[in-house]
C-alpha cells in the first residue's frame, strides 16, 4: 500500500512537471510571437509612405509614414533658396543629437542659366555655407524627376553633432531649380540612405 502511495505521489510530481514545462513552453512561444509581430508592425509601418504635394512650387514626393513633416512658410530663405519642407526621420530617443532629414528648397533662375551653370553657383554657395566643406563624390549625369540633374556628396563640421554627411541633387524646369539635400551623422549616413532613394525617387515636378 505504501509502494503504491509513492508511485502515485512520484506520478503526480512528474505530472506536474510536464505541466509546467509545457506552460513554460507555451509562455515562450507567445512572447516569441509577439515580439516578431510587433516587429513586423513597425516594419509595414515604416514601409508605408504618405504623398506631400506643393501647389505653389508644383511638386509631389513620397516620404515615410513615420517621419516628421515640417512645411515652411513662405518667403523663408536660406541664401538663394527658397526653403519648401522637411522631413525629419523619427527619434531614436532623448539621447540623439542629430535626426537625419532631408530638406526640399527651390531657387529661382534667370533665362540665361542652364545646368552647368546653376551647379557653379550652388557648389560655391554649398563651400561658402558649410564649415569644412569636403566634396566625396560628384555626379554630372545624374537625374531628377526626369530631368537632368547634378549630385554631389560632402561633408562637413557641425558644432553639436560633429562630422555630417550629405547629398544634394538639383535640377532646373524653366525658370525654378529644385533642391534636395539629405543631411546626417556621418555615422548614421547609410541607414537611412535607401529611404531617401526611394523618396528622391518618388520626387515629380507637376505642370503647372
Amino acid at each position: 500500500m505504501f509502494l503504491n502511495r509513492a508511485r502515485n505521489e512520484l506520478s503526480a510530481s512528474l505530472n506536474d512537471r510536464f505541466i509546467i514545462k509545457a506552460l513554460l513552453l507555451t509562455l515562450s512561444v507567445l512572447l516569441l510571437f509577439n515580439s516578431l509581430f510587433s516587429s513586423l508592425l513597425q516594419n509595414i509601418s515604416a514601409s508605408k509612405f504618405l504623398e506631400y504635394q506643393d501647389t505653389l512650387y508644383a511638386f509631389k514626393i513620397e516620404y515615410p509614414a513615420d517621419w516628421e513633416k515640417i512645411p515652411f512658410s513662405q518667403g523663408i530663405t536660406q541664401g538663394p533658396h527658397n526653403m519648401v519642407v522637411n522631413f525629419l526621420s523619427p527619434s531614436r530617443g532623448p539621447s540623439e543629437i542629430f535626426r537625419e532629414y532631408l530638406l526640399i528648397e527651390t531657387a529661382n533662375v534667370t533665362s540665361f542659366s542652364n545646368l552647368t551653370t546653376f551647379s557653379k553657383q550652388e557648389l560655391s554657395f554649398l563651400e561658402q555655407s558649410f564649415p569644412h566643406f569636403t566634396p566625396v563624390q560628384i555626379r554630372s549625369n545624374s537625374s531628377l524627376a526626369g530631368h537632368n540633374a547634378y549630385t554631389i556628396v560632402f561633408t562637413y563640421s557641425d558644432p553639436i553633432a560633429g562630422t555630417v554627411k550629405a547629398m544634394q541633387t538639383w535640377t532646373i524646369n524653366g525658370s525654378k531649380a529644385y533642391i534636395l539635400s539629405y543631411h546626417a551623422d556621418s555615422n548614421n549616413y547609410v541607414s537611412s540612405l535607401q529611404t531617401i532613394e526611394t523618396m528622391i525617387k518618388s520626387f515629380e515636378i507637376l505642370p503647372k
